[in-house]
Formats: C-alpha cells, sequence, structure tokens
C-alpha cells in the first residue's frame, strides 16, 4: 500500500485531519503488513502499541480456563486498537491479537501516539473518536450478549458491522458471537431459507 493511499484512507476516516496531521502520524507510526494469523500483540507482554487498521481484519482473543480461544475483539478496517489491559497499565495482557487474511497497519508506540495527540488539536480529536468508537463497540457487545438471543445478535452484528461478514470467518463471527459454529451454520442456513 502506498503512501498516498494511507494519507486518502486516514483522510476519509477522519475528515478533520489536515495533511500536517497525517504526515505526522506518518513519522510517528510504523506501517506493517500481516499475513493470515500472524499475531501482532502476544499474551504476556506489556505491549503498548496501538494501531490503525488500514485494511483487513484485526482479532482479539483470550484463552479460558478451558483451553478454548474466546474471540473478545473483532476490529475492522479503518479502526484504531491496542491491548486495553496493557494500554493504560503495566499489566501483561491476557489477550493475543493476530490478523484474520491480510492485513495492513499503522502501529504506533501508544505512549507516543497519546502525548503527540496531546500536542496537536486534530490528533486529539482522532485519539478521542478512536476511544469513543471502541467504548461504544464494547457498550453493544455487552448488551448483545447479555440480553440478545443469539439470532438476535448475529441480526445486530450484520446491521451494525457488515463488513465483519466479508472478511473474518464464520468461525470467528460464531464465536465473537457466543455460539458454536454448529449453531451459526443453522442460523445462517434460517436466514437464507426465511
Amino acid at each position: 500500500m502506498n503512501t498516498l493511499t494511507i494519507r486518502n484512507i486516514l483522510k476519509t476516516t477522519y475528515p478533520f485531519l489536515e495533511i500536517k496531521d497525517i504526515d505526522l502520524l506518518l513519522r510517528i507510526g510504523q506501517y506493517q503488513v500481516l499475513k493470515n494469523k500472524v499475531p501482532i500483540i502476544q499474551v504476556g507482554t506489556t505491549a503498548k502499541k496501538s494501531f490503525f487498521i488500514l485494511s483487513g481484519m484485526i482479532r482479539g482473543y483470550y484463552i479460558n480456563q478451558k483451553g478454548e480461544e474466546k474471540n473478545v475483539f473483532l476490529r475492522p478496517e479503518h479502526t484504531i486498537s491496542g491491548a486495553p489491559d496493557t494500554l493504560f497499565t503495566d499489566t501483561k495482557t491476557k489477550y493475543t491479537f493476530e490478523s484474520i487474511l491480510e492485513s495492513h497497519l499503522l502501529v504506533f508506540d501508544h505512549p507516543t501516539f497519546r502525548d503527540t495527540s496531546e500536542q496537536y488539536p486534530n490528533l486529539n480529536k482522532m485519539y478521542i473518536a478512536a476511544l469513543q468508537e471502541t467504548i461504544q463497540t464494547l457498550i453493544f457487545r455487552v448488551e448483545s450478549l447479555i440480553d440478545k438471543l443469539p439470532e438476535e445478535r448475529y441480526e445486530e452484528l450484520l446491521q451494525r458491522s457488515p463488513q465483519f461478514f466479508q472478511t473474518a470467518f464464520n468461525k470467528h463471527i460464531a464465536n465473537y458471537l457466543g455460539v458454536t459454529p454448529n449453531s451459526f451454520s443453522r442460523i445462517l442456513k434460517r436466514k437464507k431459507e426465511g
């Protein structure tokens, strides 16, 4: 992905950014391309990185007491993410974040990104917008898991984030929805027949 494409994606996602802001982001960020299933953040590390997903998708999961992977985060393109349990503290993360298919990222040292955003109003606006989007996504997810049946969760996710169904594998979406792959297949079959 060339610099012009990256600039255009950032400007489209955050229209308030000026060229000087985007150039600063490109200076403090590192462009990375990850193949499928490549970790960007490993469990047990104090990964002080945040990343803007230019294309592709990243999943964040943890291993539960039964040894099963549980997807907590599915982050689509044009969003910012990172391991929240280590970004703001010195604890080791319990999450692994890895690419789904090929993913292109702009990776930041989070303290540098945060400190730089405090000095530049448009970057601060971007930083706050990213935090707000993350909070809204997590609230949506918690409320959905608490209050909705699996089929309702599927419908809500399809309406809110249709890009998941173009990029993520069904097994990842099923896990994210809190259902087995077989249950998810049955939901999809009912929807096709209905």
